[in-house]
């Protein structure tokens, strides 16, 4: 097995997993994503236009359920209709309090449910022995709205060919979209023209990426055509962003000192 057979393996299983997305975008609704890479090119023969050196590029990633129970697509004019509805009538503060105050007892239920567990699976308790490990109070909360899980519900995702643009200002963020279509083969003529008209694409980055997406959205906003005002286009921040900064505002509030109080003493 050479190097050379090696990569054109790699290049080959490459191209026929890009066919096999190219074909899924026009039958499943996807979600994309993208975010930046730093890759370090080492050299091991060193001269002087050949050395070590830090690249920045960005990744990007499709999601699909191929085996989703099927739902009616989404239309990029009701999402416009929608938008136009919520600009006319925004939430308002005692209406964003009233949501939260309703949705407070499951949250409750959730909330005590994730302490016990934090108890019952420490290090120190067997939970096993416990007299009353039966008792309901140790059952999982009823869901509010239960996905559909299994072998048949299993989320595919594909990796796209990373692309050397950088995406932390509006320009990147405008040629990595441009890229990802691309390879995509949504950047016909006609692709773009349905893009523009019915299709509707949720993009997912972090609070960097979703702002610049959304910034580029609002500076867009007098373009001549749907596809170039990027009506198609919902970006939506990680999850898992917030919660790595939540993970790391209760590290920095609860860690305390040696000499202090805190988490540092169990450490």
């Amino acid at each position: 097995m050479s190097h050379q057979w090696s990569i054109r393996a790699l290049k080959t299983i490459s191209q026929n997993e890009m066919q096999v997305v190219c074909d899924w975008v026009h039958r499943f609704p996807f979600v994309i994503t993208h975010d930046n890479v730093n890759i370090p090119f080492r050299v091991y023969a060193q001269r002087i236009d050949n050395q070590s050196h830090f690249d920045c590029g960005t990744a990007s990633t499709v999601f699909f359920q191929p085996n989703a129970p099927p739902e009616q697509p989404l239309s990029n004019r009701t999402l416009q209709e929608y938008r136009a509805q919520g600009q006319l009538n925004p939430l308002s503060i005692q209406e964003l309090y009233t949501l939260s105050h309703q949705a407070t007892p499951g949250q409750y239920e959730r909330d005590v449910h994730r302490v016990l567990c934090y108890l019952i699976h420490s290090g120190k308790f067997c939970f096993e022995t416990y007299d009353h490990r039966d008792s309901e109070i140790f059952l999982p909360p009823h869901p509010i709205y239960q996905l559909s899980t299994g072998d048949d519900f299993i989320t595919r995702q594909f990796i796209l060919g990373t692309e050397h643009l950088e995406e932390a200002s509006y320009e990147g963020n405008a040629s990595v979209v441009a890229a990802v279509l691309h390879q995509l083969n949504l950047d016909t003529e006609e692709e773009m023209k349905k893009t523009g008209l019915d299709r509707v694409l949720v993009w997912i980055g972090d609070q960097l990426t979703s702002a610049r997406l959304r910034g580029l959205f609002d500076f867009r906003a007098q373009d001549r055509n749907a596809f170039e005002r990027l009506d198609w286009l919902v970006p939506t921040f990680g999850w898992f962003h917030l919660l790595m900064a939540f993970a790391n505002s209760l590290h920095k509030q609860y860690l305390g000192t040696i000499a202090g109080c805190g988490l540092m003493h169990a450490f």
